[in-house]
């Protein structure tokens, strides 16, 4: 049954009046008397008791009517219900990250998207550089923070920081008393770096360090995250390697060194996304990305050449003071 003959049916019943419901449903009379005639001629039997110009509702009227107002009743919260969950999944973003690079990203984000986007539920999965682009693709993140290049026709990237290398070492390591260190002293260095083949950017961005200054590093343990690597250096087992932006967050028992290179070598980290999402929640999200972490908006353009590995550069002073502000 059109449910257009129930709201007919009712607003004649409440109103006992054809032309008084025609008005009210906004249209002409003879439409609402051949709803009604037809709807009669469905359920089998009389609804109104017409008398010279006045109608009533029979005992079949009243039944009917009770139960077609609990349909339509039903039919709004139905529908309220589906838009309430498109509101639900239009509000809700989850984003991927690599443990130990937080801090200085959702430090500042995360209050500022409460304040522009209070409805906003956000939620957090810790992933490796590969998972999070399998995780992207799957539609199982909306976002995610990781070191570039991301080479992916699907995907699109921004820069969102510069981070530039500090090693991190035990407070009475031989090598603390030095101001900067020689990237050739890092080859005397047992190095805990995550494996390769969970972080292939970010390896492959510590090889070339490397091969600029004519080394080979030697790596003791690998560890799936920066706060595993703190703890192996604590224990004793080397040192490695971190974003400069990281070392406010160390405990007092450990130092950080720059690298004795000009100009310092840097790695973009990169806030990436499906290119053809339309979820209105994340276009916000990413509004307060560009905002908070104060970066120039630049789309990373893959190289030609999958196997190429982040160029050595220096960030142009402009880009050093704005980095310093998305700090924590």
């Amino acid at each position: 049954m059109d449910l257009r003959y129930l709201r007919f049916f009712i607003a004649v019943a409440e109103e006992l009046n054809v032309t008084r419901a025609a008005e009210r449903l906004h249209t002409v009379q003879p439409s609402v008397s051949r709803q009604i005639h037809r709807l009669e001629e469905i359920v089998g039997t009389p609804l109104f008791r017409r008398e010279r110009h006045r109608m009533f509702l029979t005992d079949s009227g009243f039944a009917f009517l009770r139960e077609s107002r609990a349909i339509l009743e039903q039919i709004d919260h139905a529908i309220e219900l589906a838009r309430q969950a498109a509101r639900s999944h239009n509000d809700r973003v989850s984003v991927g990250f690599i443990l130990g690079t937080e801090s200085p990203i959702f430090s500042r984000l995360v209050p500022m998207l409460r304040k522009k986007h209070p409805e906003m539920k956000i939620s957090y999965r810790t992933l490796s550089e590969l998972e999070m682009i399998a995780a992207l693709d799957s539609k199982t993140i909306d976002a995610a923070f990781c070191a570039g290049p991301i080479i992916h026709p699907g995907i699109a990237a921004e820069c969102v920081l510069h981070q530039k290398l500090v090693v991190v070492l035990p407070s009475d390591h031989p090598l603390a008393d030095l101001k900067r260190i020689p990237v050739a002293r890092l080859s005397e260095i047992p190095l805990i770096l995550p494996p390769s083949a969970t972080s292939p950017n970010y390896i492959a961005f510590i090889n070339q360090v490397a091969r600029s200054a004519g080394i080979q590093l030697k790596t003791l343990i690998e560890c799936d995250n920066v706060m595993e690597a703190l703890n192996s250096v604590s224990i004793g087992n080397g040192a490695c390697l971190i974003p400069d932006y990281q070392q406010g967050f160390l405990p007092d028992h450990f130092i950080t060194r720059s690298l004795e290179l000009d100009p310092q070598p840097t790695l973009d980290m990169l806030v990436v996304y499906r290119k053809d999402d339309k979820l209105p929640a994340l276009k916000a999200f990413l509004e307060a990305v560009r905002e908070c972490l104060a970066a120039p908006v630049q789309v990373i353009t893959p190289p030609v050449n999958p196997t190429s590995t982040p160029s050595l550069m220096k960030s142009p002073s402009s880009k050093k003071s704005r980095t310093g502000k998305g700090r924590a």
